[in-house]
């Protein structure tokens, strides 16, 4: 019998997944992320045609990912993936990747909602996720994933931009790696190319759709990370914040 308790599949990274130092993107990791989790829910059988036939869905809802070496232009990782079982209203997914020497070379983890498409409002996950096949694994993260404090009035406007149709997935809303990509462009190139970012953390609030206008802040905390949210100036609404770690390049 398949043991479905974890999953592991290969991705090579490629030119358009590489920074102009080489580096995997870490909007591309966030992409490797999300693929690999669809895909193992949908060989578990609940995956996003399982869920939609009771007009349910699953929401990203909290992230934190910490790179421990950046993946290179060509080089081959696998990602393994699990689920960790219930944390609240939460469904927890875990991740680590590894190069092909079995070196781990990021860890992540997940918190998912499952979601009324018709209410939009979320739904207790224990009847699915009891059915999930949870494996002896250590969580890659000791602390849970908790929400993040709120920026201040003070909190600096960078850029607005307006949500395109590139922007939207198959759920007909922001695909939540544009929240993050749009979080990241917003920093001056100097700061990207000499500072990699080392770790990130992300809780996603609101949904966003086409046509709408956001906001981005950003604001620097006491222990030296950029705290981010990105605000629909169309609605009123906080859609996202992140809290970001640099380092600078060795």
């Amino acid at each position: 019998m398949t043991d479905l308790s974890k999953y592991s599949q290969d991705f090579t990274i490629g030119s358009f997944d590489s920074d102009w130092h080489g580096n995997a993107k870490l909007t591309s990791i966030c992409n490797y992320l999300q693929e690999i989790a669809a895909t193992h829910v949908d060989k578990i059988g609940q995956g996003i045609s399982d869920l939609s036939l009771n007009n349910h869905a699953w929401v990203l809802s909290r992230m934190r990912i910490k790179i421990i070496r950046h993946a290179k232009w060509k080089e081959t990782i696998r990602i393994e993936t699990f689920p960790t079982g219930i944390k609240g209203l939460f469904g927890a997914r875990d991740f680590r990747i590894l190069d092909t020497d079995d070196q781990v070379i990021a860890l992540a983890s997940s918190y998912w909602l499952v979601v009324d498409l018709e209410t939009h409002r979320p739904l207790r996950p224990h009847d699915i996720v009891k059915h999930m096949p949870i494996g002896n694994y250590t969580e890659v993260f000791e602390e849970e994933l908790g929400k993040l404090t709120p920026l201040t009035q003070e909190a600096e406007l960078i850029e607005e931009i307006k949500i395109h149709y590139s922007d939207i997935d198959i759920n007909r809303h922001v695909n939540n790696v544009k929240y993050l990509k749009w979080l990241i462009d917003a920093f001056p190139q100097e700061t990207l190319t000499e500072k990699p970012i080392s770790e990130l953390e992300i809780n996603f609030l609101h949904e966003l759709k086409l046509g709408e206008h956001i906001m981005i802040f950003q604001e620097l905390d006491g222990d030296n990370h950029m705290n981010c949210k990105i605000k629909s100036s169309t609605t009123g609404k906080e859609n996202c914040r992140a809290r970001i770690k640099f380092n600078h390049l060795k």
